[in-house]
């Protein structure tokens, strides 16, 4: 919390419809300093923020602790192999 506290937050997008796309653009807009996560392997490339990069690495860890509990079908690092989803 103490570091979020310190930096420009991200919204990081899982995916999105026609309504969503617009409403996003809507928001980009209105704050072109706010950072937009669509992808975390560009992101985390692109950001040399040491804040930001101990935030998505919560990120990353959250989802991969929360896909242990898919069972037998558990994967780790989705943040990297899921795609945005688009409807």
């Amino acid at each position: 919390m103490d570091i979020s506290k310190r930096v420009n937050p991200y919204v990081r997008i899982l995916g999105f419809n026609e309504k969503g796309k617009y409403i996003l653009s809507q928001i980009t807009k209105k704050n072109p300093n706010l950072k937009v996560v669509t992808s975390v392997k560009k992101f985390i490339d692109e950001n040399n923020n040491k804040n930001l990069q101990m935030m998505i690495e919560k990120d990353i860890l959250a989802t991969n602790i929360y896909t242990l509990g898919y069972g037998k079908d558990s994967w780790g690092n989705l943040d990297f192999t899921k795609k945005l989803v688009v409807k």
